[in-house]
């Protein structure tokens, strides 16, 4: 009897893999392997813009705070804050290495006319005549040096109305 582990197997000329085959195989298999490579790249970049936006929409929000925050009159009456006189404001520098720009534009709204003061004559000091009574604000966030700063380049871009008359006191 013959041990086993010398017993001959006969294997047809035909069985296995060729070389070319094992290429294809290999060429496929690369394919396969950059593809995810390139999906990976792009999901890390994905990644990065979500951060940037979502820190943009921090600044704009911390700006539009601010700006409603702030009264609509100052003394002497009828004088604005700075931050709230028509026109536009910046750029401010923010965001982590001051890689942002926030932007603010205040637009008078069309005053109302007050012909006589009988109606609001319960606050002191308030003087007759036309007074803006709303401003319409547009703030938004752009990277930071990119010329022209403007609107249509905004990573995100709110717009609100500030009124005087919610800081009218009630009348006694």
């Amino acid at each position: 009897m013959k041990p086993f582990y010398e017993k001959s197997v006969n294997i047809p000329a035909s069985a296995g893999f060729t070389i070319i085959e094992v290429l294809i195989a290999l060429a496929i298999f690369s394919l396969g392997i950059m593809a995810m490579g390139a999906l990976q790249t792009a999901s890390l970049r994905s990644t990065g813009n979500i951060a940037q936006m979502s820190e943009a929409l921090a600044l704009l929000d911390e700006q539009a705070e601010q700006l409603k925050a702030l009264p609509f009159y100052v003394a002497p009456f009828p004088s604005f804050d700075p931050a709230l006189v028509a026109g536009t404001h910046g750029p401010d520098r923010r965001g982590s290495g001051d890689q942002f720009d926030v932007q603010w534009q205040v637009v008078d709204n069309t005053p109302i006319p007050q012909q006589n003061n009988a109606n609001l004559s319960y606050i002191n000091g308030l003087p007759a005549g036309n007074h803006t009574v709303s401003k319409t604000i547009t703030v938004w966030v752009t990277r930071a040096g990119f010329a022209p700063r403007g609107q249509d380049e905004a990573l995100a871009i709110a717009q609100f109305v500030k009124t005087w008359a919610a800081q009218i006191p009630p009348m006694p």
